[in-house]
């Protein structure tokens, strides 16, 4: 028997004791709001490390008058955002055009990635061709329009057409006749962005697009949406209270009159909406991508399955693949709104001048943090907080502030400095909240 080895701690002295108190004493643990016995530790936070955390994970960005943040706090890689946004000048022929989009992903991050990528330069490429063309301003309202209708119904016809010249036949049913290794080697191959696992992840997954464009005279803006992310346009009224008004419809099962039309495309199929989803399981009722909802069901039988992704889960769509009947049953048509910001040519009134204007765009991550609220009443309630912050910001030698960031503060807590300890600080995981992302442009 080997010989027992004791070793001998002194105590602690009342330093060291204080010295973990001290490490331990800003943590503390939360249910989530969820009930039930399970706990999770926080650490609360006081300023300026409160905010300087905020800021650290929502990478606040102004681009020249337009500010954004994107927030996932959930450090998990598999949980990582897979929400995108993009604000660009473009010099054009006619002069600097403003363009701004929010997009959220769903499924994988393929899609997004090649959307948000994709979308901008094809708009500008379009846009730059038509006013070459030297367009009269009666005709721009139109002209644009037709523009993002036309480039997001290519992004998304792009997306399938590239992941279809993958297989031999354009013929749905010759896939049943197909060498099923063969398949599953065709849509794995990794071996360029072009080969057939990138084309299949990106037809696979999808992503919502919400995209605006304003003239250079400030006279026009023009808002395209294909999905569930919302655009707000705030400005004082006559009493100086600031006020909202959401510009799109929301594309998803919360909409009763996209939910309507997807019936009235498949009267014979009851399940074609089910628990306010596409098939039963897509949330929003229109976006880019999700090819195997747009396609024959073969498609979903005997390619997307065995596309190997740890994203995918084969288990989770083969549920609802037997209600693939009559596609597609999503749809990628925008609705595209042009609101006019003043008359071509003139300068800004007086009223003008003292009602200045703001335009919010945001994922659905942010009306998720407003349960409960009516999306009329969240258009007031984000046009009053980033009001109030444009209008302390007014005046010389004043810093200006990220009006997004301090719309996403505001969002996830405010000045309750625990409750917003928490949804920055939280050790979970899994998501305790979805992918955050807002936009917001300043018009005088």
């Amino acid at each position: 028997m080997s010989d027992l080895r004791v070793i001998d701690l002194s105590p602690a002295s009342d330093s060291q004791v204080q010295n973990a108190l001290d490490e331990v004493k800003d943590f503390a643990t939360t249910d989530m709001d969820r009930g039930g016995p399970e706990r999770w530790t926080y650490r609360m936070l006081q300023e300026p490390a409160l905010t300087e955390q905020l800021k650290k994970l929502a990478q606040p960005r102004s681009i020249g008058r337009t500010d954004a943040v994107s927030l996932q706090p959930c450090r998990t890689w598999h949980y990582r955002s897979q929400d995108r946004y993009d604000v660009e000048d473009w010099a054009l022929p006619d002069g600097t055009w403003t363009y701004a989009a929010v997009f959220d992903g769903h499924m994988n991050f393929d899609t997004v990635e090649h959307v948000s990528a994709a979308l901008g330069p094809y708009v500008k490429t379009s846009l730059a061709a038509a006013l070459r063309s030297r367009p009269s301003p009666s005709a721009l309202p139109t002209l644009v329009t037709g523009i993002l209708e036309q480039s997001l119904a290519h992004i998304d016809s792009a997306l399938v057409s590239d992941f279809l010249t993958i297989f031999p036949s354009a013929e749905p049913e010759a896939l049943r006749r197909h060498d099923p290794s063969r398949m599953k080697q065709l849509i794995n191959d990794i071996s360029s962005e072009k080969a057939g696992y990138f084309r299949t992840a990106r037809a696979f997954g999808g992503t919502t697009a919400l995209v605006t464009l304003v003239d250079p005279t400030k006279s026009h803006l023009w808002v395209a949406n294909v999905g569930d992310c919302i655009a707000v346009m705030g400005q004082k009224d006559a009493a100086g209270n600031w006020r909202g008004t959401v510009i799109n419809s929301i594309h998803n099962g919360s909409n009763p009159g996209e939910l309507e039309r997807i019936r009235s495309e498949h009267p014979e199929e009851a399940d074609c909406t089910w628990n306010d989803r596409v098939l039963g399981f897509l949330a929003p009722t229109r976006a880019i991508g999700d090819a195997w909802l747009k396609l024959p069901a073969v498609y979903a039988e005997l390619v997307f399955k065995h596309l190997n992704a740890e994203w995918l889960s084969a288990e989770v769509m083969e549920a609802h693949v037997p209600r693939i009947r009559t596609p597609p049953y999503l749809s990628s048509k925008p609705d595209v709104y042009h609101v006019r910001l003043q008359k071509e040519g003139s300068l800004p009134s007086r009223a003008d001048a003292r009602s200045p204007r703001i335009l919010i765009l945001c994922s659905d991550g942010l009306s998720d943090l407003y349960d409960g609220y009516s999306f009329q009443d969240m258009a007031d309630e984000w046009t009053q907080v980033v009001g109030r912050e444009l209008d302390s910001n007014a005046g010389p030698g004043i810093e200006r502030k990220n009006l997004a960031l301090s719309l996403l503060r505001e969002a996830i807590g405010g000045s309750d400095a625990q409750l917003v300890s928490r949804n920055l600080t939280v050790e979970m995981e899994e998501r305790w909240m979805d992918d955050t992302t807002i936009v917001v442009q300043r018009f005088l």
